[in-house]
């Protein structure tokens, strides 16, 4: 496989990740709050959900957040040494 196939699935990967982050957190900030209720009843919010329940949804973010993270590691991976000569480049232009 190309580099920049590779790099284009990489890229895509993450932002598909990030997109699940992103919706996943939006649904469990506003649409499931966690919570215990009133005097530590589960009331309404126990038994809500929007498509999944409340815990489904937290294990899909908390697991998804893994796998972006994965990926940005084998990112930073690949990249290495664009990072390493772009910083030694940065660092000999501020000294001239």
């Amino acid at each position: 496989m190309r580099k920049a196939t590779r790099n284009f699935y990489l890229a895509v990967v993450m932002f598909l990740l990030g997109l699940v982050e992103v919706v996943s957190g939006f649904i469990l900030w506003l649409a499931l709050p966690g919570g215990r209720g009133y005097m530590g009843g589960g009331g309404l919010a126990s038994t809500a959900s929007l498509l999944w329940s409340r815990d489904t949804w937290l294990g899909l973010h908390i697991w998804v957040g893994v796998a972006a993270v994965i990926m940005v590691v084998i990112h930073l991976v690949l990249h290495w040494r664009w990072i390493i000569s772009v910083t030694k480049r940065l660092g000999m232009e501020k000294n001239n």
